[in-house]
């Protein structure tokens, strides 16, 4: 950026501001004069000074009272006094509350003023130029923060249109699955609803929780694998048919393939079967070695599907599926989930929700 170099001598006697000019004509500032603080300040308005020396010893207004004036609307001045030895005393206080530059006592060495006032610009035109920096980081930093706004509104937009197609996705292969079993009904989006509320008793993370309710509708996606002679047997299956039927947790589990991202689906799809006491299957494991996932969507699933009419079955009443899940607490489901879900059916029958 270009250095400022005016510079305006301020005092009442015309021989003094001649003397100055002449003594730093060949020193490169634009110089300007005025015998009075109004003429001064006329000046200050029209033109931007770096460097002001003024003689203290004034009519009117003086020197300090005249620096006075400039607080706040020309701080960034470099303001340098001149004054008599005599009144040197009198002024020191004024000069340091001023925080001025500083003084020249008269008669003035030339070799002094010329050495303060190559100071003074300096100075000025470091604290200018750091000042246009400093504007210019923080007009950056502004552009910046509204680039990076930007990117992250795009960044989202793109991020929810992913999650959208995945969970388009993740509900597309699970209704593949529910079309081979034509009496379910909304029996998936039945389970999500049912996993979700149980996660929230649990206090389980939001994040968690959405997580395992999205994933919750793939528990039965073996069933592609699944003959209809099979999974559409009216009546009771035979060793053979059981053995067919307990295979869709395997096929499940590798349909959802090794990405991590679908771990928790994969938990679901291969343990929903586990009981908590080792009876189930495919893997016989128990308790807590059962994933939480798969504990929950087991007491989900086992509820809906009692409470819906299959081609074995007719649908159960409330009372009925109720009594027959704590008959199962302990054996098939692990208690903390069921009781967890009890209490998320009874807030809904007090609320007038059926689930």
């Amino acid at each position: 950026m270009e250095r400022n170099t005016n510079l305006l001598i301020i005092d009442d006697e015309v021989k003094v501001i001649t003397s100055l000019k002449r003594l730093l004509r060949k020193d490169g500032y634009t110089i300007f004069s005025a015998q009075s603080a109004e003429e001064a300040l006329n000046l200050m308005v029209t033109c931007e000074m770096a460097v002001v020396v003024s003689d203290y010893m004034m009519p009117g207004v003086d020197g300090l009272a005249f620096f006075e004036m400039l607080k706040g609307k020309y701080d960034q001045v470099v303001k340098i006094l001149l004054t008599g030895k005599s009144t040197m005393e009198s002024a020191l206080e004024s000069i340091n509350r001023l925080k001025l530059f500083g003084y020249m006592t008269k008669p003035w060495p030339a070799e002094d003023i010329r050495a303060m006032l190559r100071n003074a610009f300096e100075h000025y035109n470091l604290m200018a130029e750091n000042n246009h920096y400093q504007s210019l980081i923080r007009e950056q930093n502004k552009q910046l923060s509204l680039a990076n706004e930007k990117l992250e509104e795009q960044v989202q937009r793109r991020t929810k249109l992913l999650e959208d197609a995945v969970r388009e996705g993740v509900m597309m292969l699970a209704t593949a699955a529910e079309e081979k079993d034509k009496e379910t009904g909304n029996h998936l989006q039945r389970i999500q609803m049912i996993s979700l509320a149980i996660c929230g008793e649990l206090n389980i993370s939001k994040s968690l929780a959405e997580t395992i309710s999205l994933f919750s509708v793939t528990h039965d996606v073996g069933k592609i694998h699944i003959p209809d002679r099979v999974l559409n047997k009216r009546g009771p299956l035979d060793d053979e048919e059981w053995i067919i039927m307990r295979g869709h947790t395997i096929a499940g589990e590798k349909i959802l393939g090794k990405k991590k991202y679908y771990a928790i689906a994969r938990e679901i799809a291969r343990s929903h079967h586990e009981n908590w006491d080792g009876t189930g299957y495919p893997d016989g494991i128990s308790g807590e070695q059962i994933p939480l996932p798969a504990r929950i969507v087991a007491v989900a699933d086992v509820f809906d599907a009692l409470r819906s009419k299959r081609p074995y079955k007719e649908a159960w009443d409330i009372m009925r599926t109720t009594e027959e899940l704590r008959r199962l607490s302990g054996r098939k489901f692990d208690p903390n989930v069921l009781e967890a879900f009890f209490r998320v059916l009874a807030k809904r029958e007090s609320d007038n929700f059926t689930v």
